[in-house]
């Protein structure tokens, strides 16, 4: 299953990707991410959570890399990562090599608590956002 939601400054995009995904899955949430960029403020950061993910197909590599192409065409200033199992990642660092335009800043965490300091750190505006 893949959700993803937007805050309501248009800040931070939360993709969840949990138990066994499928590219149909990855498409829809594609397609959900382009329909609400115009929600998105440029600079805004990528929260991508692994936390419960078992298991993804291969096959989502196109439209994964199709989500950062859109993302990083619209400013996007960084993407955080929640990968509790280095094993589960299934890629994300070599697909961003081809599909994000400089500059991207990327930061891996093991934790979600992990996660949200960096956020906290590097995008202190973010705390005083609004929802």
């Amino acid at each position: 299953m893949v959700t993803c939601s937007l805050d309501a400054a248009g800040l931070i995009l939360t993709v969840s990707y949990s138990h066994h995904v499928t590219p149909d899955e990855v498409q829809v949430c594609f397609r959900t991410i382009r329909n609400q960029m115009h929600h998105l403020q440029r600079g805004f950061v990528m929260l991508s959570d692994l936390t419960t993910l078992e298991s993804m197909d291969e096959a989502c590599a196109t439209p994964l890399g199709a989500i950062m192409e859109l993302c990083s065409s619209r400013g996007m200033a960084a993407t955080v990562r929640v990968i509790p199992d280095p094993s589960k990642d299934i890629g994300f660092n070599l697909i961003s090599l081809f599909h994000f335009q400089r500059p991207v800043r990327t930061h891996t965490h093991p934790n979600l608590a992990e996660a949200m300091k960096c956020l906290l750190a590097e995008f202190p505006d973010l705390a005083a956002a609004p929802g």
